[in-house]
């Protein structure tokens, strides 16, 4: 293998591993979690959320991430996990609903 392969094979696995991530947008880390009676006295629902992360590195987080940016989206502040799962071959997924909420 040249030496210019084994020099920018590390390099591309990296970004390629760091490209799969799934940030938090704007507004997104000041989405909190929220309890079942805090959403039942201080919550309004703007739907139901659905993200899943089929392929990559911390899946888990990675389908949190995406939950916690579509609430962030639709002008929440609270997310009310309904479920959420992992698993090796399936991936990582995240049913929750967007709230906002007056804490």
């Amino acid at each position: 293998m040249p030496i210019a392969y084994r020099t920018l094979f590390p390099f591309f696995c990296i970004s390629y591993l760091a490209g799969c991530a799934t940030h938090l947008d704007q507004g997104a880390e000041k989405v909190q979690v929220i309890t079942a009676s805090q959403k039942g006295r201080f919550c309004q629902s703007l739907g139901i959320v659905s993200t899943d992360q089929r392929t990559g590195p911390n899946k888990p987080s990675n389908a949190m991430n995406k939950a916690l940016n579509e609430v962030a989206r639709r002008g929440g502040n609270g997310i009310y996990v309904v479920t959420s799962s992992t698993d090796w071959a399936e991936g990582a997924s995240v049913v929750a609903e967007a709230l906002r909420c007056n804490l």
